[in-house]
């Protein structure tokens, strides 16, 4: 089928009228967190035609909403996929990776990280936390205790030695706070690899090939306006665009190649290996 004749173009806006007969209604669960507007541009600026139902939850709820049923497809943390025990598929070639420091998930903490004791922790995502929880044990060698509390930095550092934020707080509050850790980047030097935190998601049937080629092309579309997803994040300081650019651009990685794939899957292994999943899955993919 010609591309063209599936997306139309980029410059209007799409008509239901044109929508492709093949399509129903299907729901999506994303996020709305600053390194997901390039995945999600052409279907949130109606770029491209989709019948998507497009639902914004955090990470952990888009996971759990997929897997109750209630939505077709979710933005997912990469170890809720460990934990669906085989009934999802992966939209091929789309990630939110990072080969090096990602800026936007850390751990802050008030003194040095050999003494830290207890940690509060943020739990919009579970691969975050599972991440600290292989980095802290098998890089830096200490298990401290563990308490979940609202992402507050300030609150989180009166009750505990160190605090895991993640998303775009993280990339407000590493401006501010030196003293802290970027998850990425200890990652990469620990592993050598990149580390997926999320990818598009469904149950085995949920997609057809052209919804995974739309998926795709709303990627490309975003990836081809990253200035201006950049410029209207940095409404009420239009200063700071050229860092949220910098950081689209050089800390995420929105592709899945094979370095992507076996950075996730020694992500499982560390997990499993600390209990934090009950098995290995093996990555299984949409045809696009």
């Amino acid at each position: 089928m010609e591309l063209n004749n599936l997306f139309g173009s980029t410059s209007q806006e799409p008509s239901n009228e044109d929508a492709p007969t093949s399509y129903k209604v299907k729901n999506v669960s994303y996020v709305s967190y600053l390194n997901t507007k390039p995945l999600v541009y052409g279907l949130e600026k109606g770029l491209i035609r989709h019948e998507f139902n497009m639902q914004k939850d955090v990470p952990s709820v888009c996971a759990e909403r997929l897997l109750q049923g209630e939505v077709e497809l979710g933005l997912v943390p990469s170890i809720e996929y460990a934990r669906s025990k085989g009934a999802w598929k992966i939209v091929p070639n789309l990630a939110i990776a990072s080969n090096g420091p990602v800026a936007s998930v850390a751990l802050f903490f008030n003194q040095d990280i050999k003494r830290i004791e207890k940690v509060a922790l943020d739990t919009s995502s579970r691969t975050s936390v599972a991440l600290l929880k292989i980095l802290l044990l098998e890089k830096f060698e200490i298990e401290p205790e563990f308490v979940v509390m609202p992402p507050n930095l300030d609150e989180m550092l009166k009750r505990a030695d160190a605090a895991l934020v993640i998303g775009d707080r993280a990339l407000q509050y590493q401006t501010e706070r030196p003293n802290h850790l970027d998850l990425g980047e200890e990652w990469t030097d620990m592993t050598g690899l990149p580390f997926v935190y999320a990818f598009w998601a469904g149950h085995d049937l949920s997609l057809t090939g052209e919804e995974v080629e739309i998926l795709q092309k709303s990627y490309e579309i975003g990836g081809q306006n990253i200035e201006k997803i950049s410029r209207e994040y940095a409404v009420g300081k239009p200063q700071d665009w050229i860092f949220y650019r910098d950081y689209l651009t050089q800390n995420i990685v929105y592709k899945f190649s094979e370095d992507e794939k076996e950075g996730l899957m020694e992500f499982y292994h560390y997990a499993f290996y600390l209990g934090l999943i009950e098995h290995i899955p093996e990555l299984h993919f949409y045809e696009d």
